[in-house]
């Protein structure tokens, strides 16, 4: 956990003392909060890069479990990967939650210090990219999507042979069951329905946190002014809309209605 060096007599692994081990130094506050350089005098762009390194830093622990939860799902450790698609959910209901305090920034507070940012842009967040590679959007997104992040981030795409949609549908595949039948059947299968529903939950989450990206966009800067990345908010953000991770299972709605004797309109 800690970077301190060793005693020469304390065990390899052994737990720092006191004097080699502090809160200040486990969480690296000293590099952590050094790391905010306002760029402009503007005294709002504080809350701009506090809400944003936030962000980013939960994405990092996305990342971090979804590496783990993977390779839990492909050896059917449900109960684990069960617990921290979970946490994930949650992780995401927090992140959504961001927008909201960013929208204390006002839009004329935010316009008298947007030039300084030029073309600085959440696009180009690597560890949003990489949470959406990850959990399998470029098997849905279409050709554009994979070429827009084939051409920004070379080899994100073949770092992950095994995305969490494929890891879902691996298990699904190897439990001789349909999702119709395991929501149906449901206390039959609970380990597979609560893995349904927490993949349900991450995607659920992430609909949630783009849509009021999108409200907290129109809010500060409105739709059809450029943003600083050079596209315009009803062009890009607004088809972003469409992205999901695990679309059967919004359409399994659907099934499980007409199980029940649903009228269901055609598509």
């Amino acid at each position: 956990m800690s970077d301190s060096p060793q005693t020469d007599n304390k065990p390899a692994g052994a737990p720092p003392s006191a004097d080699q081990f502090s809160y200040i130094t486990h969480l690296q506050l000293d590099t952590l909060l050094s790391a905010m350089k306002p760029i402009t005098p503007h005294p709002e762009e504080h809350i701009f890069l506090t809400t944003h390194h936030a962000l980013e830093i939960w994405f990092k622990h996305v990342i971090y479990d979804l590496k783990r939860i993977i390779p839990m799902l492909e050896a059917d450790r449900l109960a684990e990967a069960n617990w921290l698609l979970k946490r994930l959910g949650e992780i995401m209901r927090l992140a959504d939650g961001h927008w909201t305090v960013l929208e204390t920034l006002s839009s004329p507070d935010f316009h008298e210090f947007r030039p300084y940012l030029t073309g600085a842009s959440g696009m180009q967040s690597r560890q949003f990219r990489e949470v959406e590679v990850i959990c399998g959007l470029c098997e849905l997104g279409g050709e554009n999507y994979v070429a827009s992040v084939r051409k920004a981030w070379p080899g994100m795409i073949e770092a992950y042979p095994v995305t969490l949609r494929q890891a879902f549908f691996n298990v699904i595949n190897r439990s001789g069951t349909s999702l119709l039948e395991i929501y149906d059947k449901r206390w039959q299968h609970p380990q597979l329905f609560a893995l349904a529903e927490n993949a349900m939950e991450l995607d659920r989450r992430f609909q949630s946190w783009r849509f009021n990206h999108i409200l907290m966009v129109r809010r500060q800067i409105g739709m059809r002014t450029k943003g600083t990345g050079g596209t315009f908010g009803r062009d890009y953000l607004s088809a972003t809309m469409g992205y999901l991770f695990f679309p059967e299972l919004w359409e399994l709605r659907h099934d499980i209605a007409a199980l029940h004797g649903g009228e269901i309109a055609k598509p």
